[in-house]
């Protein structure tokens, strides 16, 4: 995924939501301890169970090195149990679909797979051709098409690669790790904009 890509993805979509106000409280555990810590980290919604949880680490960590030591996984898990039912269907068929993989070819969950087999599964997944039609690119000025009428094909296992992908790199640059490693520095506030100097600013 280029950077101008992983730029653009983090105005919308999943980075959107984790920008959203409070929604930083889905990044940490609660600070309260006791029962009241209990009680409120059973309120956070989740959509993935220890299962799913362990299968995306693992291909998360394949797919972008680092994610998944960077929180990318827990952040995927809280905010995807509250997206829109169809994009929560989507990235839970994109999850399953490299468990079905690996069963149908080697009889065997993913988790049970070696890294070998692991790795020949998301090589080919990569290389296949895509059966859902691309979106293209928007450019300013021009008018939002809507999506097409009717079901849309099936999607093919590099369908549900790409998503992965795309959804957890998301994710991983919405993480303080990777925001650093788009060039970060944690600095929130300016004096004057870097590359954006007017006349004006030579009087003050």
């Amino acid at each position: 995924m280029r950077r101008r890509e992983v730029l653009q993805g983090l105005a919308s979509g999943l980075a959107g939501a984790v920008a959203a106000p409070g929604a930083a409280a889905l990044t940490r555990e609660p600070e309260h301890s006791g029962q009241d810590a209990g009680a409120q980290q059973e309120t956070v919604p989740r959509i993935l169970d220890d299962h799913g949880r362990a299968t995306l680490a693992r291909l998360a960590e394949q797919l972008v090195p680092g994610s998944a030591d960077a929180g990318a996984v827990d952040l995927l898990d809280r905010v995807m149990a509250v997206e829109p039912m169809e994009d929560q269907r989507r990235f839970l068929n994109a999850l399953g679909a490299f468990e079905r993989e690996a069963r149908f070819r080697h009889g065997q969950g993913w988790l049970d797979l070696d890294e070998r087999q692991q790795s020949e599964i998301l090589g080919e997944a990569s290389t296949l051709a895509p059966a859902l039609p691309e979106k293209p690119a928007w450019t300013k000025g021009q008018p939002v098409e809507p999506a097409p009428a009717g079901p849309e094909p099936p999607a093919s296992l590099r369908d549900h690669f790409d998503r992965l992908r795309g959804i957890v790199a998301r994710a991983y640059y919405a993480t303080e790790p990777g925001m650093k490693e788009l060039g970060f520095t944690g600095r929130m506030a300016w004096t004057s904009f870097p590359g954006c100097a007017h006349p004006e600013d030579d009087h003050r």
